[in-house]
């Protein structure tokens, strides 16, 4: 069931991709794990590449225009059947920006990453760290 779920999300993405998405890309990490994404309005899909989990985002910004602001995020992993929330606090300089984020629910807290993301064009690459003792680094392209 899980690699049905997998795939049915994977070729969401895929096809969402050129449709109806604001944006498409790809992060990847030192400790192997690798994601696909996507977004489209205030939601996104992320797909990570060895099938193990794919996760569903409900998300709302806060002070966009600011110099300081919040990302309110809600993830559900379905192969976990779990929710998260993932507050995002991001810091725009003149052309960077610095931000930090932590993944937690009631019961328990997982990771917290620190990443600099740098646009260009259509394009924003970024490359981080997180409390896992992993590097990210990825981009994602602009669709609309």
């Amino acid at each position: 069931m899980k690699k049905i779920i997998s795939f049915l999300l994977f070729f969401l993405l895929i096809h969402l991709k050129s449709a109806y998405s604001q944006s498409i890309g790809w992060e990847a990490r030192t400790n192997n794990k690798e994601y696909i994404k996507a977004s489209f309005g205030d939601f996104a899909l992320r797909h990570r590449t060895d099938e193990s989990e794919n996760r569903v985002t409900f998300s709302k910004s806060v002070w966009k225009k600011k110099k300081v602001s919040l990302k309110l995020p809600i993830h559900y992993k379905i192969e976990k059947e779990l929710p998260s929330f993932q507050p995002r606090i991001t810091y725009k300089m003149t052309n960077t920006k610095l931000w930090v984020q932590t993944e937690f629910w009631f019961d328990k807290s997982y990771e917290t990453a620190f990443a600099i993301e740098k646009p260009y064009k259509k394009f924003s690459f970024f490359t981080g760290w997180d409390t896992s003792d992993a590097f990210r680094f990825g981009f994602k392209y602009k669709i609309k």
